[in-house]
């Protein structure tokens, strides 16, 4: 399996696909602030920015003011993505993108994905490197946690 490619994304252009537990936020929030380093890209949808996987990074992103987070990008064609509450809601990529960008998000752990890469890389990127701008767009040296 190849190493997958992480990018510094720009905090503003994240939107998400499902909600989330304003709980969870903080608690991670506080985790990622005492220790001082980010352990975990997201996982984006590639043209949208949409959150694919780490609706509560992205809002802990958000709530500390970071520039960029670190993110591995896919298309929806790349990914399988299924319900998680399959008598309530479809979900497909072309259904999680026309809902996030009308703003009509799945409700909180609605829809599941799985990625190329499999298990999500694990990083060490110390926080306040992330609230540096110009690193928008580059690509993030994957530094693996100690």
């Amino acid at each position: 399996m190849n190493t997958p490619r992480i990018e510094f994304i720009d905090v503003t252009t994240l939107r998400h696909i499902e909600g989330f537990s304003a709980r969870r936020v903080t608690w991670l929030a506080k985790k990622i602030t005492t220790e001082g380093v980010w352990r975990v890209p997201l996982v984006l949808e590639r043209k949208h920015h949409l959150a694919m996987d780490g609706q509560h990074r992205m809002e802990v992103a958000k709530r500390l003011g970071l520039a960029v987070v670190p993110a591995l990008l896919y298309r929806y064609d790349e990914v399988e993505v299924w319900s998680l509450r399959p008598d309530n809601y479809t979900v497909s990529g072309d259904e999680v993108v026309a809902r996030a960008l009308s703003g009509d998000i799945y409700p909180y752990k609605t829809a599941k994905h799985r990625f190329p890469c499999g298990t999500l890389p694990a990083l060490a990127i110390p926080l306040q490197q992330l609230f540096d701008a110009s690193l928008s767009g580059r690509v993030c040296p994957l530094l693996r946690a100690a």
